[in-house]
């Protein structure tokens, strides 16, 4: 019984190893394609690059998940194109907000402000400082709320 379970545990601990086999963890910038370094830059004052994780996917796609010294977790696609810029606490830089999702969280949200954005097929999600999470189609409409 003890000799399976060992074997099964074993097998299993493999099978991680290999799913993270693919993974790159540096601090050097240069690992990110251009756009996203410039993307970094632009809307970061200062940004300290605490780390990269590269991510290798299925097809030689990759995805990168940079974190800044102050805890902002920014994932960009193979391309460098963002797809989630999480703050934290700290609200998302506002030209990454459309009009009228911004528009509506204050209408709507007074005083919240937005913490979280991610880009998605169907449009963004938005998470507020209260933990709310907006969604809004491609135009900007709003769609679903969860709490």
């Amino acid at each position: 019984m003890m000799k399976k379970f060992l074997s099964v545990l074993l097998l299993a601990l493999v099978a991680v190893q290999l799913a993270f086999a693919g993974d790159v963890i540096t601090q050097d910038a240069k690992q990110l394609p251009l756009t996203a370094r410039n993307f970094i830059n632009q809307y970061f004052s200062k940004p300290q690059i605490s780390h990269i994780k590269i991510e290798s996917e299925i097809l030689q796609t990759k995805k990168y998940e940079v974190i800044l010294t102050d805890r902002t977790e920014i994932d960009f696609d193979s391309k460098g194109n963002w797809i989630e810029v999480d703050c934290q606490k700290s609200a998302v830089p506002a030209a990454l907000v459309s009009v009228p999702v911004k528009d509506y969280v204050k209408k709507n949200f007074p005083g919240e402000i937005i913490t979280k954005i991610e880009r998605g097929r169907s449009g963004v999600e938005v998470e507020l400082s209260n933990d709310y999470s907006l969604k809004f189609n491609k135009k900007g409409k709003f769609v679903s709320m969860d709490d």
